[in-house]
């Protein structure tokens, strides 16, 4: 909140909204799945002082690698002269702190706080069992919640390899708070998962906080290999002091931005929990809130910071901007009781929706009393809304500040800036834009920046508005410059304000913005790809007009003073008539990569200067292996899929696993060569070419309701299934936490039944016998269905009775279970390694709940059975033919190259079987990437696979020292707050 009485200033909250998955069979109208949003900004820096002449100022920021995903926060010290050095970073101090001892983590259980640790029997002051099992049960469950907390055991096999134990923080901005004279802490929000806390003093991690609600995407920041990015806990934060029952409170609040739909409160009054103890977490854990909390079904992914203040009817509340891609896709302000969590009121904004949000919010106290008297925020569909809080009964609705065209209407994503109007009133100053979903790289539509004027006298309805060029300075090389144009705006005769047109592809889309000595100040984004200007520009225009200074603000030659009269702090341009000029500019290119926003930091008395956070985003170069395929063609007659041929099996009613013979346990039919024989390349379970195969004979009612779990398919990396209209490599299907097929990875199971499921196929391209590297990334060449032999397969080689190798000896295997079968019947199908899938477990009770299950594996002529010694993932081709056979009629199953076409069958002639090898001139060889935190950089060695000889090495930097920008030193005239909210003004 701005004390208008007090200075001229504002409230920022950064509004980045994103939308929910893609649902079941079901398009829904969303934005953007929001774990996709490209990383187009950064979050800014914040600093324990923002007066630098008192020689003790640090700065706290955010960083990521995107080669892999780590993450750190940097403190970097600033000297009185604005340099920056290098203080410590979080990410090599939390790889000294042990996993297990070491740290403090933890959530919440309902609605008390708990340690973040595994029992054997859950209870109301540990995780529940419900939560356990959402992490997979034990053992995996288990596992995962050890590599959650550090624990490096499982990494390259279950898990990713992690570089970093701490996640990369990207749109969640570090909060530095001062306890007392002695204890410092930063907050911030990171996407593995976490809220950290860290001694701002010596970069240590104090504690972390795992919100509830993402404890069941916890895995998909396990997965390995990692290359799907997946966001945490990534929105932003707020503190605030204020009194409970008589007692000081210390409250955090935080919105989960791109992670969840949720919020969370903390009682940081104890910044130091004495022990990872169920009392420690009661005392830290406040509230959490999703959509399904009563009251709150309009919530969705919330980016701004949640505020924390004070009302005029006395009440101490957090005001949450109700966020992106709720339900109702509506726009509303929710009041949230600060202390209790539940809800005071829910002001609407926009009511019919759908797809919108209010977004950043920015609160106002216009008579210096110390409570809220209105609030500004912008939604997705460009609106401006202003809410009263001016008495002491909570408004019913909020009023339209602005409505945009139905041409010009943008979304209105970072906070709007709030500043007193010379005229009375207030002056409200936003931007457009958005970069949400990886279409929004290459638009190049026209965005805006917006003055208006909220009083009564504002009668006007269009906007003055004035230009921006671009500018190069004399110097080498040239630097580009902004200079926007000078234009009038009649306030006296009632003007509504001005608008600025950016730049196609130009665009504000998130972080705090603000007003200082009377001038808008912001970052803008110009994405990679919407324009060879690839980068950010560093804007400051009069707040009032949108116009350039008449006079410098910048020292643009660097020589500690401001030259008016003549030319040195001025770039050349021209007037009206062509003539050249030299003016002052109102902005400056920063340069490529991602930015944040500005905040703004005292030198002395004459000079500020503005420090941005800076990545540049790059992502790991191309590894320098070459991938060499040889192809060895045959001519035969070879129907189905070439280089081989596939047997396919069904079982059903109770199996027995314990038993040597699992296909004599229970119903089984079996066809070898199946591809051959009815010239397809796959098998549509609900109606195949034998129907003997169809799923009705294991389940004759159509309704039945089932479950998905799939084995083995890292071993058969080239098979697909469909599963009604989407089709995904097997290794590709999201699982649910206890190994469930999902709509979203962590997700919910999904139930099917035959009457609505409309397809299920197990099928293969037409190269599945190739040996290549089928998962790209993985560096695993393989054949693209497993080789084995039909008797290991139907003997259950190797898992039966207390055998511990893979299900039904690697063949890949669906199997289909009631629909009320829960994770305790579920288990990893080899220990330690998730890319082998989910099964039933081989217990009776467990196995009681299979419906029935396929299996589809590679017959191959050499014999071998996998665990066998001899047994290769890369076996030769072979030639195959079986005699014809007729299909039943109206079967379904698919021909052709099912992977790219529904069409054309190959029933002779040229049989091709490739074989791929990785190598480095010439050299089979592999790559490991590795992280050196004295050096702090990372180093990719090519090594040899025969011998591990180092064949080539790479470094790589992102280096700390350097991603602390200034811009030039400019006019100022107050000590700098940098953050501007209400509670940073009031602290």
């Amino acid at each position: 909140m701005v004390n208008l009485s007090r200075i001229s200033k504002t409230v920022v909250l950064a509004a980045i909204p994103l939308v929910a998955g893609l649902y079941w069979l079901l398009a829904h109208a969303a934005i953007a799945s929001l774990d996709d949003q490209p990383v187009g900004y950064v979050s800014a820096v914040d600093m324990n002082n923002y007066d630098l002449s008192s020689g003790a100022s640090v700065a706290y920021r955010g960083d990521f690698f995107r080669g892999n995903w780590d993450g750190d926060l940097v403190a970097h010290n600033i000297a009185t002269s604005g340099a920056t050095s290098l203080k410590w970073q979080a990410r090599d101090l939390l790889a000294t702190q042990a996993w297990d001892t070491g740290r403090k983590i933890f959530t919440m259980n309902g609605t008390t706080g708990v340690p973040f640790t595994w029992n054997a029997t859950p209870t109301a002051t540990t995780l529940s069992a419900t939560q356990q099992t959402a992490l997979g049960g034990d053992p995996q469950g288990r596992y995962l919640l050890e590599f959650t907390r550090g624990n490096s055991q499982y990494e390259g096999t279950s898990f990713r390899p992690r570089l970093s134990k701490l996640g990369d923080i990207i749109h969640s901005r570090p909060y530095y708070v001062k306890h007392s004279s002695t204890v410092e802490r930063v907050y911030v929000g990171a996407n593995d998962g976490m809220l950290h806390a860290f001694d701002a003093a010596d970069g240590k991690e104090v504690f972390a906080y795992i919100p509830s609600m993402l404890i069941p995407k916890l895995s998909q920041y396990a997965v390995n290999p990692y290359v799907n990015h997946k966001y945490g806990v990534d929105g932003l934060l707020s503190v605030a002091d204020f009194t409970n029952s008589g007692s000081a409170m210390k409250l955090l609040a935080g919105g989960m931005g791109a992670g969840a739909k949720g919020l969370f409160a903390l009682d940081i009054t104890n910044p130091t929990p004495a022990a990872e103890t169920a009392a420690a977490a009661a005392a830290l854990a406040k509230w959490e809130i999703t959509e399904a909390s009563t009251d709150f079904g309009n919530l969705g992914h919330v980016y701004g910071a949640p505020q924390i203040v004070k009302l005029n009817n006395g009440k101490q509340v957090v005001l949450v901007p109700n966020g992106i891609n709720s339900i109702n896709g509506n726009a509303s302000l929710f009041v949230v009781d600060a202390v209790l969590g539940t809800l005071l009121a829910e002001v609407s904004a926009d009511s019919s929706g759908p797809d919108n949000g209010l977004t950043g919010i920015a609160a106002a106290d216009l008579n210096g009393d110390g409570t809220v008297d209105y609030v500004y925020g912008g939604d997705l569909k460009g609106n401006l809304w202003k809410f009263n809080f001016s008495t002491t009964s909570y408004p019913t609705a909020a009023t339209a500040l602005f409505t945009p065209t139905a041409a010009t209407a943008r979304p209105i994503m970072a906070a709007p800036a709030i500043s007193a109007h010379p005229s009375g009133g207030v002056l409200v100053n936003f931007g457009t834009g958005k970069l949400l979903e990886t279409a929004d790289l290459t638009t190049t539509t026209n965005e805006y920046l917006y003055g208006v004027w909220d009083s009564a006298k504002a009668t006007g309805t269009t906007f003055s508005e004035p230009v921006l060029t671009t500018a190069l300075t004399s110097a080498t090389p040239a630097l580009t410059y902004r200079v926007a144009s000078k234009v009038t705006v009649d306030y006296a005769k009632g003007a509504k304000g001005w608008r600025i047109t950016l730049a196609g592809g130009e665009r504000l889309v998130g972080g705090d913005t603000l007003v200082d000595s009377g001038r808008f100040v912001i970052t803008t984004t110009v994405p990679d790809s919407a324009s060879t200007n690839y980068g950010a520009w560093l804007l400051e225009v009069d707040a009032l007009t949108g116009s350039g200074p008449a006079n410098p603000f910048f020292d643009l030659n660097a020589d500690g003073k401001i030259d008016q009269a003549g030319t040195t702090d001025k770039v050349p341009s021209t007037d009206a008539s062509g003539a050249a000029i030299s003016v002052a500019p109102a902005g400056k290119f920063l340069g490529t990569g991602v930015w944040s926003q500005p905040v703004l930091a005292k030198v002395n008395n004459t000079f500020d200067l503005a420090y941005f956070n800076f990545n540049p985003n790059n992502p790991l170069p191309p590894s320098p292996l070459t991938t060499t395929t040889t192809t060895t063609t045959t001519t035969a007659t070879d129907p189905g899929v070439s280089g081989g041929h596939f047997d396919f099996d069904i079982y059903y009613n109770v199996c027995n696993p314990l038993s040597s013979s699992y296909r004599s346990s229970c119903t089984n039919t079996h066809v070898h060569q199946y591809d051959d024989k009815y010239n397809v390349v796959g098998v549509n379970m609900l109606n195949a070419s034998l129907a003997a195969f169809n799923l009705i004979n294991a389940i004759p009612p159509s309704t039945t309701n089932f479950k998905l779990l799939i084995a083995n398919q890292k071993l058969s990396p080239a098979a697909q299934l469909t599963i009604g209209p989407v089709t995904k490599a097997v290794w590709a299907w999201p699982v649910s936490p206890d190994g469930f097929i999902a709509d979203t990875a962590g997700g919910a199971a999904v139930k099917f039944n035959r009457a609505t499921v409309g397809k299920l196929i197990l099928s293969l391209p037409l190269n599945a016998f190739s040996n290549r590297e089928w998962i790209p990334g993985s560096g695993d060449v393989r054949a693209g269905l497993i080789p084995t032999q039909t008797g290991c397969v139907h003997a259950n080689q190797g898992a039966w009775g207390t055998g511990t190798g893979p299900w039904m000896n690697g063949a890949l295997t669906l199997q289909i279970v009631q629909f009320s079968t829960n994770g305790v019947a579920v288990e990893l199908n080899q220990d330690l390694d998730v890319t082998m899938g989910y099964r039933l477990k081989k217990d009776t009770a467990s196995q009681a709940n299979q419906l029935a299950q396929y299996t589809m594996f590679w017959h191959h002529g050499n014999k071998f059975c996998y665990g066998d010694a001899g047994w290769t993932q890369t076996p030769p081709p072979e030639t195959s033919s079986a005699t014809a056979m007729t299909p039943a009629t109206g079967s379904a199953d698919p021909t052709g190259n099912f992977a790219t076409s529904n069409s054309g069958n190959l029933s002779g002639g040229s049989t091709s079987g490739s074989t791929t090898s990785t190598t480095y001139n010439g050299v089979a060889a592999y790559v490991v990437l590795t992280y050196d935190a004295a050096l702090d950089q990372y180093t990719r060695t090519t090594k040899a696979k025969s011998d591990n000889a180092v064949l080539k090495t790479e470094i790589f930097r992102d280096d700390p020292s350097v991603q602390i920008k200034t811009a030039d030193k400019q006019l100022g005239s107050t000590v700098r707050r940098g953050r501007m909210s209400w509670q940073e003004i009031v602290r």
